[in-house]
């Protein structure tokens, strides 16, 4: 049973299923985690943004990475 995770519409990838779906939950729950760390440890507003941007495309990256290698977008 080989089930794609994530469907590819687009230039997204929308989780298809439940392995996908966690993937994605995690992905935002480790970007809010990443924004309260960043945010503790900053002074202003500017540098708390420069970094979370940074890290926000840093696991929307990875993100990408591991949907395009499961959904099956490669093979034809």
């Amino acid at each position: 049973m080989n089930l794609p995770w994530f469907k590819r519409i687009g230039i997204f990838f929308i989780p298809a299923n439940f392995i996908g779906w966690i993937i994605f939950v995690f992905g935002i729950i480790f970007a809010i985690y990443s924004f309260l760390d960043i945010d503790g440890r900053s002074h202003s507003v500017s540098d708390t943004l420069m970094n979370f941007v940074f890290m926000l495309l840093i696991i929307g990256a990875a993100y990408s990475l591991i949907a395009y290698a499961t959904s099956g977008a490669g093979k034809k």
